[in-house]
């Protein structure tokens, strides 16, 4: 695939402009050792496009940045104290046909995905994955986002 090809992938969620800003920097990270369709590859597939992207919850370890599909079993809202901050922080309980863990959103993410509710099947694209005390926790990315499927 060429690069305006793998555009076409991620053109809902960034600009053509910024698509081509992000190849021109990356190119020159790697001093041209990679042409515009290789770095256009890796984009797509930060952004989790690519179909091997896609995880079950069974396969997700500690550390790993992946895309799921997955359905919301319940939520819960909290409010912690940090550097003297107030955050908001939404629990989410997920699950697909291997397992379950927990989607955590924070502050404007809340807002955002606001219309989500139990019952709600959802891909989450571009997540990371961390295991603390409560279990396997994942949380959107930089480049993450959350979206209803019909």
């Amino acid at each position: 695939m060429d690069k305006d090809e793998l555009y076409e992938k991620i053109k809902d969620i960034m600009t053509k402009e910024r698509f081509e800003y992000e190849i021109s920097e990356r190119k020159r990270k790697y001093n041209n050792l990679l042409d515009d369709d290789a770095i256009a590859l890796l984009i797509v597939d930060e952004l989790g496009r690519t179909p091997v992207n896609w995880l079950k919850i069974s396969d997700l370890i500690d550390g790993v940045n992946a895309s799921l599909i997955v359905d919301i079993e319940s939520f819960e809202d909290s409010k912690i104290m940090k550097n003297d901050r107030e955050l908001r922080m939404r629990k989410m309980k997920v699950k697909d046909d291997t397992g379950e863990c927990t989607l955590v959103l924070w502050n404007e993410e809340i807002d955002n995905y606001s219309f989500l509710k139990p019952g709600d099947r959802i891909k989450i694209i571009n997540c990371f994955t961390k295991l603390n005390h409560y279990g396997l926790q994942i949380s959107l990315g930089k480049w993450g986002h959350i979206v209803k499927v019909p």
